[in-house]
């Protein structure tokens, strides 16, 4: 019995270092393995010009090009191509973004070019080091309404540089001879493959090809950034016979020249600030506004989001004094209202919140002094009734008791 003990004692620690052979062997793997991820997510790049497809999705001329709009720079997948690499169908989205992948003879817009020597400009997000970059063009016959696959490229790269294993600069460009031997429309794929990882980038160009030789028209340093469309777009004010608008200012390469204000579908005027009044109007008539920019290259952005907003309805209530306050209606920065025979003015927009219990309405000086309320906040200067005493706020409280403390001074 004691043999059997002392056995399977043995037997028990000698399972030990195995166990623990074992759990260091899975930690340097999974260390390994988050290595490896982030070597591959920190190399980012796309062809710049010759505008590639997923810089057109950038730009806004390819339309519908899902999530690589936002990040032209990231089409990875498996490298190794032609042997390896996304499957066929699947190459110019890398596998990853199957927008990129439609085809037909017009879904993409396409870029004019002539054969012969063209340069190919990349930019990189991050220059990982590169074993090479490749360039193919799609057959003569190539059929322009089936995905890309890899029959429809020619076997070899009319183009191909090394890389070196190195680190490239942040933008390279590459002189390439585009063959002279087709016209119309094709597509020249370009793949940049690592060196330390097994991936690849892959970019796809639609051009419109014409014979004989010569250079693209060289691009602008940068991609002209066009207007964007003008946000957060609201009614700031109103009166009986005006609306007035305010929205986020827009930016543009070129710089933004005005904005475009319609209304009810319709130009009323043009502004350079972030603000419009609509004067003129009849009172209590509800309106719709959007706002386009325009840069000083002409581009223009779309509409923005309509703004509803209407006039106030006409009273013959005397100059400086408000409508009963309703707690279903909507009110705007500067609107006047009275409640319980107390004029209150509306510090920002409000809906629903009680003149004498929210401090998003402030009294009127001249109105009559309000009873303390506990819920309410008062700003400097603010007077109030406690307790048969007169008391007015010296800075900003709430729920202080007026009489017990120091932010209230006895006034009567």
């Amino acid at each position: 019995m004691m043999m059997q003990q002392s056995m399977g004692g043995r037997l028990a620690l000698s399972a030990r270092p195995l166990k623990l052979a074992a759990m260091f062997g899975v930690t340097l793997f999974a260390l390994f393995c988050l290595l490896a991820f982030a070597g591959k997510a920190s190399a980012h790049g796309y062809i710049d010009s010759p505008a590639s497809r997923t810089v057109l999705c950038q730009q806004g001329a390819n339309k519908n090009c899902g999530a690589i709009q936002y990040e032209p720079q990231s089409v990875e997948g498996q490298g190794g191509f032609p042997a390896a690499g996304p499957a066929d169908g699947q190459i110019a989205g890398a596998g990853k973004y199957p927008e990129l992948d439609a085809q037909t003879a017009d879904r993409w817009k396409k870029v004019d070019m002539k054969g012969g020597e063209n340069n190919f400009t990349w930019k990189f997000t991050a220059n990982h080091a590169t074993k090479e970059w490749k360039y193919y063009i799609t057959k003569v016959g190539w059929d322009p309404n089936k995905p890309l696959t890899r029959d429809q490229l020619d076997s070899k790269p009319f183009c191909t540089v090394d890389g070196g294993n190195k680190q490239p600069s942040m933008t390279v460009t590459h002189k390439c001879n585009v063959p002279t031997d087709r016209t119309g429309y094709f597509l020249i794929l370009s793949v940049w493959e690592i060196a330390d990882t097994g991936n690849a980038f892959y970019q796809v160009i639609d051009v419109n090809l014409t014979q004989g030789g010569g250079t693209t028209t060289p691009p602008d340093p940068e991609t002209p950034v066009l207007p964007n469309v003008p946000a957060d777009a609201l009614c700031s004010g109103h009166t009986e016979s005006s609306i007035t608008l305010s929205w986020k200012a827009s930016t543009a390469s070129a710089g933004i020249k005005n904005y475009e204000v319609s209304r009810n579908g319709a130009v009323i005027g043009t502004t350079a600030q972030t603000t419009y009044t609509d004067s003129g109007l009849p009172a209590n008539t509800a309106y719709t506004y959007t706002l386009v920019a325009v840069d000083n290259a002409g581009n223009r952005s779309a509409a923005s989001t309509p703004v509803s907003a209407s006039t106030l309805a006409a009273t013959t209530t005397p100059p400086g004094s408000g409508t009963t306050w309703d707690s279903t209606k909507v009110y705007l920065a500067g609107d006047k209202v009275t409640y319980n025979g107390i004029e209150y003015t509306a510090g920002w927009w409000t809906k629903g919140d009680q003149p004498d219990s929210s401090d998003v309405w402030k009294a009127a000086a001249t109105s009559a002094v309000q009873a303390w309320s506990s819920g309410k906040a008062y700003n400097g200067g603010d007077k109030v009734t406690y307790e048969g005493h007169t008391y007015q706020a010296q800075w900003w409280t709430k729920g202080e008791i007026p009489g017990k403390a120091g932010v209230w001074k006895l006034i009567s």
